[in-house]
Order: C-alpha cells, then structure tokens, then sequence
C-alpha cells in the first residue's frame, strides 16, 4: 500500500487527497477552491502557474472570472502569511499567474511521525498520528454536511458583532445588451436585497435608495458613504434565453477593497434559490447570523411565474395608479403560472392597498381592501415566514381599524426582516394614529436610515412631526425633501398642509396648486386646497373647488374625505360630518387618522366626532 503523502511549508501541513491544511497540528479553515489553488501552486513550487491553467484546474467545468481567481489567493495570502524570508508565499506574475516562493518539502506520513515535524512544527511529535488522524477524519467529514451543518452554525452560534454592521446591493448591470431586459435587473437586485435582509446585521439598505446609483454609478467610496454602508454588493447579469450568469461580489465600502466574488451560471427561475446561497455566503465572510426563522432562498419557480413577477415588481415600483395596474396584470400572470407562489401574492396585496389609498384612489376601499387581505393571506398560507406578505396583511388590517392584529403583523415582519423599510414606515403610521408619537418618530427614523434616500421616507418624517403637532419641524424637514427634488408631489402635499396648520395661508397654497396640478388633479390634494382656501377667507375659490370635486364624483370614485375637508374650509360642519359618515361607511384611509386631526379644534368637542372616534377604536385622548 503506497504510503499517504503531504507537502509541508514553514509550519504548515497540505493532504493533497482529502485537500485538509494543518498548522502545527490545527486545522486551518480555508475555502475548498482556495486550498485547491495552493495545492496547484504547491505541486509546481518555484514555477509559474498562469492563469489559465490555475482557472481550468480548480473550476474546470465552470465559467469563471479572474476576480474569483484573485480573490481566493488574497485569502490564502491572508491566512498563510509570509513564510521565513519575510516574504508572501504566493508571488504574482503580473499579466501572467503566480508563483509559490516557499520552500516545499514532500514527506510521508510515517516520516512525519518518527521525525515529529511538519518543517518547524514541534507539537507534531506530541500530537501524533491519532490527533492527527482525528483532525483529518473531521475536516473530510464535515464537508459532507456543510450544507446542514453551515446554515445551523449561521443561525444557531453564540450572537457576536458582525465585521460589517451595514450592507448595500447595489443595482446589477444588464450585459444582455437589452433594455428591455432592465426589469430582470431591477427585480433581481430587488430580490437579493430581500435576502440579504435575512443576515443579522443592523441595516441592509433599502431598494429605493440604491437604485438611485443604477444609471449614475459613482466611485464605490462615496456611494458608501452617501448610503451609510460599510459593505456593498455588486454584480451584473448576462441573460442567455432561460439562462443567466449572474456574478456577485462584496467588497468594503470605505476601501473598496474586494472580499468575496462567484459568477454563477443558471436557469433564470434558479436564481431565488441561488440568492439564498449567495446570502449564506455572505454572512459567513462577515461572520454574521441569518435570522433564525427565516431560512435564505426559496423553492422551485416556474420560469414564467418568475420573470410574470419581476415584471410586476418593476411597474409596483413606479407607484402610479396605471403602474400598479399593470403590476397587478403580472402579477395575476405569475399566479397563474404557478399558484403556489407566495411571493407574487404578496406583491398582489401590495398592489391593492396602494389602491385603496387616498392618492391613487383607484376604487373604494370596501371593493379593494378585501382583495388585498385574501391575496396576502393566501401568501402565509404557502410560505408563513414570508415577511412582505405578514407587513402586506398588516397594512390592509390597520386601516379595516383591526388594531392589534396591525400591530401584531407588523411586529412579527419587523421580526423576520428588521431590515425591512416599508413595514418600519408603515408601523409607524400606526403608533401615529395611536398617539404614540415617540415611538412612531423612532420607527419613521428607523425606516429612514434603512432607506435614506427615499423621499417618500422623508416626506413621512414630517408627516409624522406634524401629526405630533411639532410643524414647524415638519416643515423644516419637507423643505429639505423639497430643496433635493421641488416637483415631488407628495412633499408638497403635505408641507401644504402644515403651512395651512400654521395658518401661512399663501405659502400653503401656493405648494398645493403647484401640487393639484402636478397630480393631474387628485381629488385628495384638491379637496386639502379647497379647505385651504375657505380658511383663507377666499371662500369662492373654496366653492369651486368643491364643484369640481362633484364633477368628478359623477365619473369616478372620490374618497368621500376630500369632501370632508373642503367643507371644513367652506364651515359646513353638517356636510362635513355627513362627509365623515360615508368615509366611514367606506373604511376610507383618512378616518383612521382622524385622533391626531389638527383641524379639530371646532369638531372635536361635537359628539358626532367623538362617537366617531369611538365606532373606529381611536384614542379619545
């Protein structure tokens, strides 16, 4: 029986067979295609190996990019450290390959024992061949079952600080050489973003606030620090028919030292599955966790269901009333593809509540909201940690005033992906309504830092002041909003509706026609400019306002609240109450914030108001 051989190296031990590396009798944790580099390198020691040869001989069925070649020799660097010259072990050739410079020595396993050395290891003669043996038997074993094994390590260990305490993925880059193949990037970084999210790290950077940077990519540096993110990811995608390579990389932000890169070949609808890999691969360089119920990647797609749902994803995204029409389209197309897909239902709640909201107002709430509840139930019932579907649920329930199943849903989204801006956003919204106003800035602050380019984030910082009756902050804020983008809607509807709060009747309406007009007219923002008018004491405007509301309503559904506040403005408080009974009657999302109302002052002590109040559950004070 031939003899088992090693090479040995300073203190070092390589088995070429089971490819397990000991230093002074420890084994030494290194990546299987890293130690399959060294061994190359070791078994042409002081001779150039190029590229080629070392790419071909490690990944020899696989396209790979040099990076992942580079990469894997600076771990090695790293862990092998310089030999006794003081030098690397590992040499580059520039434009050509590497080099191992150490001295090598080749010996047999007996040899080992009787001379008890690995080249400068003393506690080889101590250690023997059982330790030794057991140290080997162990590192054979235990890739068998890395799988297993890794993810209850990433889940189950001891809690610690991870390296990198924020993440972003940045937005991939198409290399189809097809715009029209825009939505497949857009909805796969969106997807590893989902989860990414699942790594136990303080904040994974919202998809709003680096898609910024997919058209205007700046140095790595400065993107790090605009996103507050101590690591990022990048890659890109090259869509071939049904299949895709897709390379991923994470480097240090404020270095933009590179950490980790694979380039992967797969079928499209493989990707979920892969993005679950990719974020256990991540989390173990950054010695992070994965939250425990929330197990990374999901199950077999159908491909049509899965590019029906990133379709859908990309016009959800837009936030228009015909987008999200069309989102519901493809959605509805994914589920018929393969109806056992929970996330497309989630994306389909998604799309209702935005419907029902007072902006878009696309139908009445007691039409759309029920949709929006089945569709995200349905989701639980496929995949009950799906943290997009329990927020979704949530959202619907918060304003069918079903408090404290809102509050549990969100809670339990926020525990399964506290990286996980929209549920932070829309909590808050909650604790606002509550009168909670500490807490509800807290989660509005906390969404904000996970997505801290979003203006619709920002917007919402100062909705939140100004229900917490602090205006003259929330119009600090929405001016920011408004110095960084002065045509955004939503900023302007609301600074509107503070300065009209602070009775600056002419700044107030000055942003709200600008705002009516910019939104093709929405009802929500005519009726806040026609009770700013009648407060003004320019009550003819306010009348006209209101007819065109009437008009209308004669053609389509008008929340039945933008009536209400062109009455407030017009005095009408009988019309005004008669407004609120058929917002009621309609669970419109306005009466759920009616407790931190600050037009109330002539309502309040009515007991219409307060028997409102009272019918949707609200704190009286």
């Amino acid at each position: 029986m031939q003899a088992k051989r090693f090479y040995i190296f300073g203190s070092y031990r390589l088995d070429p067979d089971t490819r397990v590396v000991l230093r002074s009798g420890d084994v030494i944790r290194i990546p299987p295609k890293a130690v399959d580099i060294l061994l190359a390198l070791l078994e042409s020691a002081g001779q150039p190996v190029d590229k080629e040869t070392l790419l071909h001989t490690v990944w020899p069925d696989t396209f790979v990019e040099e990076t992942n070649l580079a990469h894997h020799v600076s771990v090695l660097r790293r862990t092998l450290g310089e030999g006794e010259s003081g030098r690397a072990y590992i040499e580059t050739i520039p434009k050509r390959g590497y080099r191992f410079v150490g001295e090598v020595k080749e010996a047999t396993e007996d040899a080992i024992e009787k001379t008890g050395e690995a080249h400068h290891d003393p506690s080889a003669a101590h250690a023997g061949s059982h330790g030794t043996r057991r140290a080997i038997i162990a590192a054979v074993t235990l890739p068998a079952v890395s799988g297993l094994v890794g993810f209850w390590w990433l889940t189950h260990r001891s809690p610690q600080a991870p390296l990198y305490k924020s993440l972003a993925v940045l937005p991939f880059r198409n290399l189809s050489g097809e715009p029209a193949d825009d939505y497949i990037c857009d909805g796969l970084t969106e997807s590893l973003i989902s989860e990414v999210a699942k790594i136990r790290v303080p904040r994974v950077i919202s998809r709003s606030s680096v898609m910024k940077y997919r058209d205007n990519r700046k140095p790595l540096s400065q993107i790090a620090q605009e996103l507050h993110a101590e690591a990022l990811i990048e890659g890109s995608i090259a869509r071939f028919g049904a299949r895709a390579r897709v390379s991923v990389h994470l480097l240090d932000g404020a270095g933009d030292k590179h950490l980790w890169g694979e380039t992967y070949e797969r079928d499209l609808a493989d990707i979920p599955r892969l993005w679950g890999e990719v974020a256990i691969s991540i989390a173990h360089e950054i010695q992070a966790q994965i939250q425990p119920d929330a197990r990374p990647g999901g199950g077999p797609v159908q491909r049509d269901a899965f590019e029906a749902y990133l379709r859908g994803r990309y016009y959800w995204n837009k936030r228009t009333a015909d987008h999200i029409r069309k989102a519901i389209a493809f959605f509805r197309k994914a589920i018929d593809a393969d109806p056992a897909y929970a996330e497309a239902y989630a994306g389909l709640a998604d799309c209702y509540n935005q419907l029902g909201t007072v902006l878009i107002g696309g139908a009445p709430p007691t039409e759309i909201r029920p949709l929006a509840i089945a569709a995200a139930k349905r989701a639980l019932e496929i995949n009950p940690q799906l943290a997009e579907a329990h927020a979704a649920l949530a959202y619907a329930k918060l304003y069918d005033w079903e408090w404290a199943e809102a509050e549990a849903g969100f809670q339990h989204a926020l525990g399964l992906n506290p990286s996980y801006a929209s549920a932070h956003l829309w909590y808050s919204h909650y604790l606002s309504m509550r009168k909670r106003h500490e807490e509800a800035l807290r989660e509005v602050q906390l969404s904000q830092q996970l997505d801290p380019l979003s203006l619709i984030i920002q917007t919402q910082v100062g909705w939140i002041l100004q229900h917490a009756g602090r205006c003259d902050e929330a119009i600090r804020q929405l001016r920011k909003v408004l110095d960084a983008d002065p045509d955004y809607l939503w900023a302007l509807w609301r600074i509107g509706s503070s300065y009209t709060s602070k009775s600056m009747f002419a700044e107030a309406i000055e942003a709200l026609e600008k705002a009516a007009k910019l939104s093709g007219r929405s009802p929500a923002i005519v009726g806040t400019l026609a009770e700013t008018y009648g407060l003004a004491g320019r009550k003819a405007e306010a009348r006209k306002l209101l007819d065109e509301l009437k008009a209308k309503a004669r053609q389509r559904y008008v929340p039945a609240i933008a009536f209400a506040h062109a009455y407030i403005g017009l005095g009408d408080g009988q019309q005004m109450f008669a407004s609120l009974e058929n917002a009621y009657q309609q669970r419109e999302q306005g009466i759920a914030w009616l407790a931190v109302w600050e037009k109330n002052d002539a309502y309040s002590s009515d007991p219409r108001f307060r028997d409102l109040i009272r019918r949707v559950g609200l704190p009286a004070e």
